[in-house]
């Protein structure tokens, strides 16, 4: 849970006010095109992302990416960082886009958000979800980490504005295990949230089962099923989260 649990520290609200000079404003432009060829090339070649390669594609020579970022974790752990937070974006969008009150309609909405987030870049997807490189970690630790909270502080919407309404049933499974019950208090609590215990574990629940789904998809573990047929096994698993959850059907 450590990793969905942790909170992005929100930026202060008496922040100086600066406006970019020339130098910054080449710099941090040159930043983003350094990671706009980053994302291309894992799309073109896959995770062997090397600066060389990004160097030579944008007429730099591989040192003078270094000045940029400390490595080629670093440039990871950046490309984590955006990935995270696009993620929790389309997913706040699609939630902003469902009925507040209507948990059924906000689980297909997120669970169809998630699906599509994995399979529009599959490159993106799995630099932020798959098999872990050995030697990466030391940055994303301390960056991506957080990020990859705030995409599960997204999420909780899903039931937050159901239960203010005072329409979040009770999910199919009430008992919580202690340990998992006390956890769920305790991101609560750093949230400044209110989420039942069993609602919580039903979210987490929701995060497993469509996470472990569009990873399945993604790594091409279901292409022995047809796009149609995954479809259809798709709505049925959304069908089975909305029982599981305790909403009602709408379909």
């Amino acid at each position: 849970m450590l990793c969905y649990t942790s909170r992005m520290s929100a930026p202060g609200a008496a922040q100086p006010d600066h406006v970019p000079s020339r130098r910054e404003r080449v710099r941090a432009a040159t930043i983003e095109e350094i990671k706009a060829t980053a994302r291309r090339m894992l799309r073109e070649h896959g995770s062997d992302l090397r600066f060389a390669d990004i160097a030579r594609d944008m007429g730099m020579t591989a040192p003078a990416l270094y000045r940029y970022f400390a490595d080629r974790d670093e440039l990871l752990s950046a490309l984590m960082v955006d990935g995270f937070a696009e993620m929790s974006a389309e997913l706040a969008a699609a939630l902003d886009a469902a009925p507040p009150d209507d948990l059924a309609g906000r689980i297909r909405a997120a669970a169809v958000a998630y699906r599509q987030f994995a399979k529009s870049d599959p490159s993106r997807f799995s630099l932020l979800f798959g098999l872990p490189n050995p030697e990466f970690g030391r940055h994303s630790q301390h960056t991506s980490g957080p990020a990859a909270g705030a995409t599960m502080g997204t999420l909780e919407k899903l039931l937050r504005s159901v239960l203010d309404h005072g329409r979040l049933a009770p999910p199919l499974v009430r008992q919580v295990g202690p340990t998992l019950a006390a956890e769920a208090a305790t991101a609560q609590a750093a949230a400044g949230a209110r989420i039942p215990a069993d609602a919580y574990q039903a979210l987490l629940h929701f995060l497993a089962a469509v996470h472990g789904f569009a990873c399945l998809e993604n790594f091409d573990h279901l292409n022995w099923i047809s796009e149609a047929g995954r479809d259809d096994l798709f709505e049925a698993q959304i069908e089975l989260l909305t029982l599981a959850m305790g909403a009602s059907l709408t379909r």
